[in-house]
């Protein structure tokens, strides 16, 4: 490692220690001021991060860990005990949003991964706003929570086929890769069966994997273990990396209900530094000016609002359901602000060539708004109507 080497990574280290300080004061997300302060090391750095490893393998292993979260964050349980018809019903919504937003991206003449960007949904930031109004343990946050992790697992699974058809369009070659997808799935679901089938034996195996404390932290080890397993499948089967991670979190969902005490560990983990070093690493990867190009900025600004609009368009399916008019008005508020998938793509987008320099910074731009304006709005209303106090 170079003293210039040292030099980025102790900036990165700092900032990934002040950063979250700095956002509590100024209310904005922590990811979006970890990107900004990338842009701005960006400045000092740039040359010194294009030539070195160790940045850019620090934040795709807190990429991949950001991932396994998303997967480990999804209460199934929750999913299992809701109504059919009201489940149905959220599933409609998101098929309508799934459908308009590959609409919406035909309508505007732009490139398929438009498509993916407008239906993008993610819980991620959701639960420190229901959190914060208090709305995270009465019934319309659950049912916020439910309508969007149903969007986060169809979101990565377009994902998964945009990758697919971008390496190989409509070919053999596309067959053969969903081939090795199902293969996945299948060694997946054959890994989850078994694993329940071990734990219904001997319930004493389940302690490793939940326990934190111990000297060792068998919890932390046994779930970064399970997140490689899942990684390495995905690797040998040429899929992304990250998809295997979100399955690998979905799959230790699956397994274990009493999961908070772990789960809470690793998130102060990842979200500590290595997932902070991510969205710092994601700002680097641009410069400040590509965010003052009139043209960035005004196409950042239609797709912040197209993400809220198929949204909207989508909503009036909810009203079959038993929802109040509020509760309606806020799911595509809450399904808007899909700050880390988005952050997700655009880096994907970038790195591949899909999408030139100048879209990449629109959609970057388009998160970081989105970032900022929906949870303001989504506060605003719940504290208005005062939702939390009334349930």
């Amino acid at each position: 490692m170079s003293k210039l080497d040292a030099l980025l990574l102790l900036s990165i280290c700092i900032g990934a220690f002040i950063m979250p300080f700095i956002c509590k004061r100024i209310s904005i997300p922590s990811a979006v001021g970890e990107i900004l302060f990338g842009l701005g090391v960006g400045l000092f750095f740039k040359e010194v991060f294009q030539q070195t490893s160790i940045i850019k393998y620090l934040g795709e292993l807190g990429f991949m860990l950001l991932m396994y979260l998303a997967g480990l964050e999804i209460d199934f349980e929750k999913i299992k005990i809701t109504p059919l018809k009201e489940l149905l019903l959220y599933v409609t919504m998101i098929a309508a949003t799934v459908i308009l937003s590959l609409g919406a991206a035909y309508v505007y003449g732009l490139p398929a991964i438009y498509a993916l960007i407008f239906l993008t949904t993610a819980i991620g930031l959701l639960f420190p706003v229901l959190k914060e109004t208090g709305l995270l343990e009465k019934d319309t946050g659950q049912m916020l929570l439910i309508v969007g992790s149903i969007g986060e697992v169809v979101s990565l699974l377009g994902l998964t086929v945009f990758i697919l058809y971008y390496r190989s369009g409509f070919s053999w070659e596309s067959l053969e890769h969903l081939g090795e997808i199902g293969a996945f799935i299948v060694l997946a679901y054959i890994i989850y069966k078994l694993f329940r089938l071990v734990v219904w034996w001997f319930p004493g195996l389940v302690r490793p994997f939940l326990r934190g404390g111990d000297p060792t932290e068998s919890g932390i080890r046994a779930n970064f273990v399970n997140m490689f397993v899942f990684v390495a499948l995905a690797a040998l089967l040429n899929m992304e990396l990250i998809i295997g991670a979100f399955l690998g979190g979905m799959a230790f969902a699956l397994i274990f209900k009493k999961r908070a005490e772990i789960q809470h560990r690793i998130g102060s983990f990842a979200y500590g530094f290595l997932i902070p070093v991510f969205f710092i690493e994601v700002g680097l990867r641009f410069d400040i000016k590509d965010f003052i190009d009139i043209q960035v900025v005004v196409m950042a600004l239609v797709i912040a609002f197209l993400i809220f609009a198929v949204r909207i368009m989508a909503a009036p399916v909810l009203l079959l359901s038993e929802l109040t008019l509020m509760e309606i008005l806020l799911v595509p508020i809450s399904t808007s602000f899909s700050l880390t998938l988005l952050v997700a793509i655009a880096t994907f987008g970038l790195e591949q060539h899909v999408i030139p320099r100048d879209q990449a910074a629109s959609i970057l731009l388009a998160a970081l708004l989105t970032a900022f304006i929906y949870p303001a709005l989504l506060k605003k209303i719940i504290k208005t109507n005062e939702l939390a106090n009334h349930e």
